[in-house]
């Protein structure tokens, strides 16, 4: 489990190889997780979203950290995110109204920047377990590909509803993966192809990132992912992160 509090662990002030910014899109309201703010959910000691932008901010090759979020929430992020990374590599920004309009805005806003790198992370500020080989990984392919994609494999038997409510057929599984993150790219690259999009309004039902090089019809390479890559989604998912999270911390 991540040490969030142990400011060695934030490597903002070695000036050599941060080739990368984390992006975090932290703009949703979570219908379903209810009304509170599952990102400031206390996981052992820290909160969701610090235990997430820990696992950037320790990282030496790491550079800018974007967060992403509503307006009436930036104060309270800054102050909440000072405790695990430096500020001056700390950006939050307001976002849009949809999850692809935040990312957009957060890639405007790094490559705006005089010491933006030129690999981008976007990764899901709901998940704060994801093992440090999957980012390894990841990061490694955007350097050599431009895109990766962690996944892992469809365990599931997968079937799809009629419209009476009764099953209209099972899904082949095979070649069938989930996505995860954090989805890596090269950062003009993925800016590219965002701006590609909205210019030519082809951005409808983005889910994630990958899917803009899929419209552009560029080549995203996939990476192993992890099952303990949990997103926070709702209370369930909330009831298992608190569980994975005590486990962790009785291992030591």
């Amino acid at each position: 489990f991540v040490d969030v509090y142990h400011r060695a662990g934030d490597t903002s002030d070695m000036n050599m190889g941060h080739d990368f910014a984390a992006l975090f899109p932290a703009a949703g309201v979570g219908t379903r997780f209810g009304a509170a703010d599952k990102l400031l959910m206390p996981l052992r000691g820290a909160t969701v979203i610090q235990t997430a932008v820990a696992l950037f901010a320790r990282r030496a090759e790491l550079g800018p950290i974007i967060i992403v979020t509503g307006a009436e929430r930036i104060a309270a992020y800054q102050s909440h995110l000072a405790e695990v990374v430096n500020s001056s590599r700390l950006h939050v920004i307001a976002g849009g109204r949809e999850r692809w309009e935040s990312v957009l805005f957060g890639l405007r806003h790094l490559a705006s920047l005089a010491d933006a790198p030129p690999f981008v992370a976007v990764h899901d500020a709901a998940r704060p377990f994801t093992p440090a080989a999957v980012i390894d990984a990841a990061f490694a392919a955007a350097r050599s590909r431009d895109a990766a994609l962690p996944c892992i494999p469809e365990p599931a038997t997968l079937k799809r509803r009629a419209a009476d409510g009764s099953v209209a057929e099972t899904l082949d599984r095979r070649g069938l993966f989930q996505a995860q993150t954090p989805q890596c790219f090269r950062l003009t690259r993925l800016l590219e192809g965002y701006e590609a999009l909205v210019a030519t309004e082809r951005f409808a039902d983005l889910t994630d990132d990958a899917q803009v090089f899929e419209r552009m019809a560029w080549p995203v390479s996939m990476t192993p992912g992890a099952a303990e890559n949990l997103k926070i989604t709702t209370a369930g998912d909330a009831a298992l992160a608190q569980a994975l999270a005590s486990l962790s911390h009785a291992g030591g």
